[in-house]
């Protein structure tokens, strides 16, 4: 896999200033800086130094600089611009971020404390925009979780952090989990990205052509933060990302030193049983200053708490996740830097994790067993050059993921054994079937009850990404960069006759039917950012993305299913084929010092493709992408203090040639078609305060209105929807809210208390009220609390969540014929977790 070069910095906000990075940092030059307002001082230094330096217009609001005369570093010269300021400087990459200075420690009580600060959102520094930028300053409405806070509380799943991602919605199905933001729900392609650092990754396309269904998820062990960005992102982060992105950036090495850590967590759940997970971090130097490696490995493991009646089976989902990751940082010069790095994990579920309306909370009647096993593997290269005029990042990544996934199909068995035209089907008749036909096939059908749907599939992807950006001062900034995938996967799906006493598949097997499909895809696209800076505090940016993809779909049954309607000569090999542009246009300003606002336009699309369905007509073989277009408003403020910060978002977007989910008229299959247009608008609000009577409070509110702007009627799909409908599984209103305090206990010993609370509003399974499938889902609160102990060394942590131990009907979908199935809430679950570092 050859590696290639590129990216870099783009156009930084207006109130950072802009300069080349990656200068030799004992480079001297000559400075003549007059006495001036600290901001102006610090915009010169950058443009004379060619360094990169963040600040936040707070910080420098009445302060001045003192004159600078004579031969300095960067470093010296800033040191001196920054004396008796009460201000001082850090690293970030090869970037300067101006910070406040510490407070000197006048008494015991004033030592810096060993737990992490509360998160001071005026100086983090994110890289949603694919550069450094502070995040009240990137014009973008977005989350950031840093990844100590998931650390304390032993969060290891996307699930268990997602009350703490504001808008995220997960969509829990038989084979894993989906990923939703601002209402941009549907089968098919993703409709949010999911990057692991700078490798986007996503599901097999599977029978369904639907491989957003289920992500692949890496435990969230030694994260350094997660971003998640809401809104269409189709320039920088192309098709898959019309929601959204889900960022998950992981540690690096660090060549400040050798260091590591070893953890253990046990966690105990209300109506099931107990587990023990832990994990162990080593960072080492192997040349100072120049090469260090990092290794993560974990053991993680999640108590089962569903009981299947039927089989006399208890807590048959619990899950078992092992996994390590290894990379390498060499950074021997100022200029250019290689950051290599590969990881492994294995998962196992027993069986899914929802529980049948017939049975109640926590229960289930599957005659099936439905366990979950999968292998990825993830490897990629960074490369970074800091030129004098260009700044260039190349990155190669590569991952597979085998795995096998299973369904109880006993539902589908249930609806068919009465079903004329499976009987006009076994004794291959084109007239009605006599009565003892339909009594031989009711038969058949009862003598292969129960089955599961059993799918070993093995997917590959590789892609490229190459990014320049233009370095140095000037109105004038502008970034570059081309993109290739290409991703195979392969499934291979089998209908298998189960045990009726024990769910599990019979030895030697009997296939009551099966078919295998091939997917391949190749997307290439070129993009690009341009930003002028019109005035000091105003900057306008345009952006646009050339895309060009081709999709192959292949698939074939090598054993006929009478029941479902699957026949020996069945096959397809169809490609679909299109390019086109996504565009972006925004413009950002610095409104006042603390006020932050943006306005923008942007675009998000996903590849059509093709329906492997025998049986469906030709007109729906084939669907086309689709697009999404959102124009957006925000505001991003904080006091002047920096204790208190708001940031909001409005939003109002229009959905093209909608990919969804579709049933036959015998719910035997799923399909993706385009069912037309959607209207989606809504409101994102995030509120912070630190040491308000000692807390530290945070709260944040989500409005969603989704909604069809025309009738979706057609003779071949059920479950469709009318003008009006809200779109499913989308809550209208989602909240949640947070109270920390943290205390000094004694000698380099901290305490914490935190309380939790998230409410997630009503929605339903389907579109229409006069649908069988129109299931309630949503509308629970659930709570939470935690407590620790730590000082330098060590620390403990306990945690209780789901405190009133709800059930909480997170997602709801119809098991075909068979029982209503809820995806909920964990039950109330309490977690001990040690930590020790060295």
């Amino acid at each position: 896999m050859a590696l290639l070069c590129a990216a870099a910095v783009g156009a930084f906000a207006p109130t950072a200033s802009l300069a080349g990075q990656g200068r030799p940092s004992d480079a001297t030059r000559r400075f003549d800086l007059p006495a001036q307002p600290l901001s102006q001082a610090l915009n010169q230094l950058a443009l004379r130094s060619d360094r990169e330096i963040l600040f936040s217009p707070s910080l420098t609001l009445g302060r001045r600089s003192p004159p600078l005369s004579g031969s300095f570093t960067a470093e010296q010269a800033l040191s001196r611009l920054l004396a008796g300021t009460g201000l001082t400087f850090r690293l970030e990459g090869r970037s300067f971020l101006v910070v406040p200075a510490p407070k000197p420690r006048e008494e015991p009580e004033a030592r810096p404390s060993p737990v992490a600060p509360p998160v001071d959102l005026d100086g983090l520094v994110v890289t949603a925009l694919k550069r450094s930028s502070l995040a009240q300053q990137t014009p973008l409405s977005m989350v950031v979780v840093d990844g100590e806070q998931l650390a304390r509380m032993a969060m290891t799943n996307i699930e268990q952090a997602a009350p703490m991602l504001p808008g995220l919605k997960l969509i829990s199905t038989a084979f894993g989990r989906r990923l939703v933001l601002r209402g941009v729900y549907g089968a098919g392609e993703a409709t949010t990205g999911l990057y692991y650092d700078e490798a986007p990754m996503t599901g097999p396309v599977g029978t369904t052509a639907d491989p957003g269904v289920m992500a692949p998820e890496l435990a969230l062990v030694d994260v350094d933060r997660i971003e998640l960005l809401r809104g269409p992102q189709g320039t920088l982060y192309g098709s898959g990302a019309m929601g959204g992105a889900l960022r998950i950036l992981f540690k690096r090495p660090d060549l400040g030193g050798d260091a590591g850590s070893v953890g253990a967590a046990v966690a105990s759940v209300a109506h099931g049983e107990q587990a023990v997970s832990g994990a162990a971090v080593l960072n080492a130097v192997a040349i100072p200053d120049a090469l260090a490696l990092r290794l993560t490995a974990y053991d993680q493991r999640q108590p089962g708490v569903i009981d299947n009646i039927r089989l006399g089976l208890s807590n048959v989902d619990g899950s078992h996740v092992r996994g390590a990751r290894l990379a390498v940082l060499w950074e021997k010069s100022p200029r250019l830097s290689v950051l290599l790095s590969g990881a492994h994990q294995s998962s196992h579920r027993g069986d899914i994790s929802a529980w049948n309306d017939t049975a109640g909370p926590w229960r289930t009647v599957h005659a099936g067993r439905a366990p979950f096993d999968g292998d990825i593997d993830l490897t990629s290269a960074v490369v970074k050059w800091r030129g004098d005029a260009v700044d260039l990042t190349a990155v190669s990544s590569w991952y597979r993921w085998k795995l096998v996934r299973r369904s109880d199909y006993s539902g589908v068995l249930l609806g068919e054994r009465t079903n004329a035209a499976g009987c006009m089907r076994m004794f291959s008749i084109t007239a009605a079937c006599g009565g003892e036909q339909m009594a031989r096939y009711s038969a058949y059908v009862d003598s292969v009850y129960p089955a599961i749907l059993y799918q070993p599939a093995d997917l590959t992807a590789q892609i490229h990404e190459v990014r320049a950006a233009s370095v140095g001062a000037g109105p004038l900034r502008w970034s570059l960069g081309a993109y290739s995938e290409v991703r195979e996967d392969y499934i291979d799906s089998q209908v298998r006759h189960v045990d009726p006493a024990t769910g599990a598949p019979v030895e030697p097997p009997v296939m009551i039917g099966r078919r295998d499909i091939e997917n391949h895809l190749t997307q290439h696209a070129v993009f690009g950012e341009v930003s002028y800076v019109v005035a000091s505090d105003t900057e306008l940016t345009i952006g646009a993305r050339r895309f060009d993809y081709v999709k192959r779909d292949r698939g074939a049954v090598q054993v006929a299913n009478v029941i479902s309607g699957t026949w020996m000569d069945y096959a397809i090999d169809a490609r679909s084929h299109e390019r086109g542009w996504s565009l972006k246009a925004l413009a950002s300003r610095q409104i006042a010092p603390g006020l932050f606002g943006y306005a923008q336009i942007s675009q998000g699309f996903r590849p059509g493709g093709v329906n492997v369905v025998p049986g469906l007509p030709e007109t729906l073989a084939v669907y086309r992408s689709d697009r999404l277009d959102n124009a957006e408003l925000g505001l991003k403020g904080q006091s002047a203090d920096r204790r208190v910060s708001l940031n909001l978002a409005l939003y109002r977007a229009r959905w093209r040639d909608m990919q969804y989910a579709a049933q036959t008229q015998n719910r035997a299959f799923n399909y993706v078609t385009n069912i037309g247009a959607a209207r989606i608008q809504g409101l994102e609000l995030e509120g912070t305060a630190q040491r308000v009577a000692g807390w530290d409070l945070a709260v944040s509110l989500t409005l969603t209105d989704a909604r069809l702007t025309a009738d979706q009627v057609t003779n071949s799909a059920i479950g469709l929807g009318l003008e009006g409908d809200r779109l499913p599984v989308v809550p209208r209103v989602s909240t949640a809210a947070s109270a920390e305090r943290r205390w000094a206990l004694g000698e380099g010993l901290m305490g914490r208390l935190r309380f939790d609370g998230y409410y997630a509003g009503l929605a339903r399974s389907a579109f229409n009220a006069g649908n069988a499938d129109y299931l309630k889902m949503g509308g629970y609160a659930v709570f939470g609390v935690s407590a620790g102990l730590e000082n330098r060394a060590w620390s403990a942590d306990l945690s209780i969540d789901n405190l009133l131990d709800r059930a909480g009907r997170a997602s709801a979908a119809r098991n075909t014929s068979g029982p209503i199935e809820y995806f909920g809430v964990t039950p109330r679950t309490v977690r001990l977790s040690l930590e020790r570092r060295f």
